[in-house]
């Protein structure tokens, strides 16, 4: 029964993927203004203050401290470049309600609700998609 059980919910699983991960580790936590949550993730590989952390599915979490962009950031990455439907609701949403504002396509600013000012971006291309999330220095 619980095998049953746990085998009807891989296929939710498996949709929830970048935006998961991504809402979870990185765009809840930054808009909370506390670090990108890296728990059970292990070490990861660290290049200079870029932390690399393996998600499930072949997804990646990197945790950027010190941006040429910004101040810090966190991304997940996903090779797959599967479509996002739960991030792109969320966006809209989030330009609807007036706590993001479209900077260039796939690029969203906060604003003024928080400080310092943070940057919301989709990018997909032949690396896959990313979503990513950073404290910028464009405070006014």
């Amino acid at each position: 029964m619980i095998k049953t059980l746990a085998l009807a919910f891989l296929p939710a699983m498996a949709q929830a993927g970048a935006w998961s991960d991504f809402e979870t580790r990185c765009l809840s936590a930054l808009q909370n203004l506390t670090p990108p949550v890296v728990a059970g993730l292990g070490q990861g590989t660290r290049e200079g203050d870029v932390t690399r952390y393996a998600l499930s599915g072949g997804r990646e979490l990197i945790v950027d401290r010190a941006p040429g962009d910004g101040i810090s950031a966190c991304a997940v990455r996903d090779p797959e470049n599967a479509p996002v439907p739960g991030f792109d609701d969320w966006i809209a949403g989030a330009v609807r309600e007036g706590l993001y504002v479209p900077v260039v396509e796939g690029r969203w600013q906060s604003h003024l609700w928080i400080e310092p000012k943070l940057e919301v971006q989709k990018d997909s291309g032949a690396g896959g998609l990313m979503l990513r999330i950073l404290e910028t220095r464009l405070e006014t």
